[in-house]
């Protein structure tokens, strides 16, 4: 078993009360509420009931990767409608000829599954791009978001 999870989220207490062990444990944060970082190393525990237990320090971000074939497997009822589109490029909103609205339309797809399916495939690209297409990316947002402003800066006259 392993424990994962951000800073001060109670994981070593946690582990403590699977373990018997007595790690050392903060209290909370008066002025906000929140845990305070205790753990700074792994460290791998013999359960009470058997088994083990890697506690780990807390972490910024767990991604997962790759998971394409995961999704494509899962959605493969929509991989094949979104096959069926008049275009290739279709986003599945309002473009004509769209097999998965029209799925939709007919009631055999629940719309909330086709965001679901959406959201994890956007998930997928980024967590699974370079880190040069992750900068590249970065770099493209802060562009148009300086052209932004100066647009808005332009219309207010400043």
């Amino acid at each position: 078993m392993a424990l994962l999870g951000s800073s001060g989220v109670g994981k070593t207490t946690l582990a403590n009360a699977l373990t018997g062990a007595d790690q050392a444990t903060a209290a909370i944060r008066e002025d906000d509420a929140k845990g305070r970082h205790t753990t700074t190393g792994r460290h791998l525990h013999r359960l009470v009931q058997g088994g083990w237990l890697i506690d780990t320090p807390g972490m910024r971000e767990l991604r997962l990767s790759d998971a394409g074939a995961g999704i494509a497997a899962t959605f493969d009822d929509l991989d094949t409608l979104a096959g069926a589109c008049r275009f290739a490029d279709c986003r599945h909103q309002t473009e004509p000829g769209c097999a998965v609205q029209a799925a939709i339309a007919a009631g055999t797809v629940d719309p909330a599954r086709l965001g679901r399916w959406q959201k994890l495939r956007r998930e997928d690209r980024i967590n699974s791009e370079t880190l040069a297409e992750a900068h590249a990316r970065d770099r493209a947002f802060g562009k148009m978001t300086r052209a932004a402003l100066r647009d808005k800066s332009r219309l207010r006259g400043d």
